[in-house]
């Protein structure tokens, strides 16, 4: 029966309702079927037919709290596989996911019912599942030259953190001496770090596992934002000085426990003091000159192969700190002008085999190449058919070769100015800490400030010089082709092995690219390429290129011998 509630009002139906005796948990299941009948056909009249019923009950599922819809399924006898609690937080360490495509991969899982953790308890799982951490603000030098204030995070207790990891690692059995690689008695830890994408990170790795470099064996311990200068390097890091002075002295489960370094060698040498790769004395494990290293062992100096130790280090500070501290006089101390950060053994520094070959490897390329370009000057001068091409290219050749000395003359001129900047923002941070006064310390920085000016004003005279040349040699250019007939065949050998120089910084390698140009059929096919040119254009320079080609190739094919002695996972002899 239908009744108005007011001339314009709309239609109520009057209808009886049953009133349950018993309450569901309680009733048959015959009560049961007779309920469900009766309340379909109200929903049906109440929601306007059965298939808006459906749609109304759905709505009323999808606003009921997470856990009361899941326990709906359970009572309904619906069986639904929920992940189980850390599922998320394993999800983002095993696929490397930052927060933000964690969050993405959730909403996705959503879609199909898959509910994870929330953010917060995740992040409440890994305070749980870690040591102690902390975070202070510290000052910085900045890449402007400026100090600052700058938040680094860290673990207090290097100690906690390696007990930590080593007892997980034990109860999974992972731990792993690589078939005596390592000493049966023993654990050995590696302690570096690197920058990149604006902050410094300092790791841990233990070496007792199946891989010891990759990523999931990576713990960082101690994160901040700035550039890896001995000064931050030094008020960030310097913490852990005592702390891994204890660690070697620690003996966990009857393994005496070894400290070794990693890190490229700019960052070696700034922990162990020393100036820098450019020095007199620029080797971290000896006192070898760069004058004896282009002799034969044999012929070098006794003294050129006496060992760097941390007690060498610390003897060769204290002389040149004694001495007033002049950077221009640390050739008469090792190059020492700093004492070691981490007092890490320096037999335990790990050879950054990445480091030299890329290195090593750019020289080579560099002298294949200038070796090619002196060719091409040969043939150009040999198959000129327009007046004054021979003369032209030659003076292109000169001004390649003049730009390239000017370049490499400024770049080591700024390198010194950063390094005198550095030790400036050293002294002024923690000199106190070195028992330096402050009149000794204003005089030190007064003279390291006069010595980066004159330093840092060659290098831009430099700079302004080669950008000059640069310019010059794009204007005896024709059409902007930098580039000989010899040296354009370089580039189509490097792209056919999948081989690129990276366009912005300065055409340098990458490691694989590296790896895979000291192979044999990559270093065969790129010494070629010139002979192969020359064949074709001006047979009459073939024994010059010929010269060329078993020259490099006995370079470069030496050098791949010498890298796999050292660039491997296995067991140096």
């Amino acid at each position: 029966m239908e009744v108005k509630s007011s001339p314009h009002g709309r239609p109520r139906l009057l209808t009886t309702v049953t009133r349950g005796a018993v309450s569901t948990s309680e009733a048959s299941e015959r009560t049961k079927r007779r309920r469900r009948a009766e309340q379909k056909s109200m929903d049906a009249i109440i929601c306007g037919g059965s298939d808006s019923a459906q749609l109304q009950a759905a709505s009323n599922i999808s606003v009921m709290p997470h856990g009361n819809q899941e326990q709906l399924l359970m009572d309904a006898g619906i069986s639904r596989k929920s992940p189980q609690p850390g599922t998320a937080l394993a999800i983002k360490a095993d696929m490397q996911l930052p927060w933000s495509q964690l969050r993405k991969l959730k909403t996705w899982l959503r879609e199909f019912g898959l509910r994870l953790e929330s953010e917060q308890a995740i992040r409440r799982s890994i305070q749980d599942a870690l040591p102690q951490y902390a975070a202070k603000e510290v000052p910085m030098l900045q890449k402007s030259g400026e100090i600052s204030m700058v938040a680094a995070v860290y673990f207090p207790d290097l100690l906690a953190v390696v007990q930590h990891f080593l007892s997980m690692l034990d109860s999974k059995s992972m731990l792993t001496w690589h078939e005596g690689a390592i000493p049966s008695d023993e654990i050995w830890l590696k302690l570096g770090g690197d920058h990149g994408g604006g902050s410094f990170k300092l790791c841990l790795q233990i070496a007792n596992v199946s891989h010891p470099n990759s990523l999931a064996n990576t713990i960082p311990v101690c994160v901040f934002n700035g550039k890896d200068t001995p000064a931050n390097l030094k008020t960030a890091i310097g913490l852990y000085g005592e702390q891994v002075t204890t660690l070697t002295k620690e003996v966990w489960h009857g393994k005496r426990l070894a400290v070794h370094l990693f890190g490229d060698y700019e960052y070696q040498t700034v922990n162990y003091g020393l100036s820098g790769s450019s020095g007199v004395h620029p080797c971290l494990h000896c006192h070898c000159t760069k004058r004896a290293m282009d002799l034969p062992r044999c012929e070098r100096e006794e003294r050129d192969s006496e060992p760097r130790s941390l007690q060498s280090l610390q003897t060769d500070y204290a002389k040149f700190k004694d001495s007033g501290a002049i950077i221009s006089r640390a050739k008469h101390y090792h190059n020492v002008i700093r004492e070691p950060i981490l007092p890490v053994p320096v037999a335990n520094s790990v050879v950054p085999a990445l480091h030299l070959d890329l290195g090593i490897y750019s020289l080579l390329f560099d002298v294949f190449v200038r070796d090619v370009r002196a060719l091409d000057a040969l043939l150009v001068a040999k198959s000129a058919s327009a007046p004054g091409d021979s003369e032209r290219f030659a003076k292109l050749a000169a001004l390649h070769e003049q730009h390239q000395q000017c370049v490499t003359a400024a770049a080591e001129k700024s390198q010194q100015a950063a390094t005198l900047q550095q030790h400036l923002a050293y002294v002024a941070l923690h000199s106190h800490e070195q028992g330096v006064t402050d009149n000794n310390a204003q005089d030190i920085c007064s003279q390291i400030q006069a010595e980066w000016k004159s330093v840092s004003d060659d290098a831009a005279r430099m700079t302004a010089e080669a950008n000059n040349l640069l310019q010059q040699c794009q204007a005896a250019a024709k059409d902007k082709d930098l580039c000989g007939p010899c040296e354009s065949a370089i580039e189509p050998v490097l792209q056919a092995h999948y081989i690129q120089r990276q366009a912005y910084h300065g055409g340098a390698f990458i490691g694989n690219h590296v790896h895979r140009a000291l192979t044999p059929p990559v270093i065969s096919a790129l010494t070629t390429a010139p002979a192969a040119v020359i064949q074709q254009r001006c047979p009459q320079l073939l024994p010059d290129a010929k010269a060329i080609e078993k020259r490099h190739a006995s370079l470069m094919t030496g050098y791949a011998d010498c890298t796999s002695s050292f660039s491997h996972c296995n067991k140096v002899s």
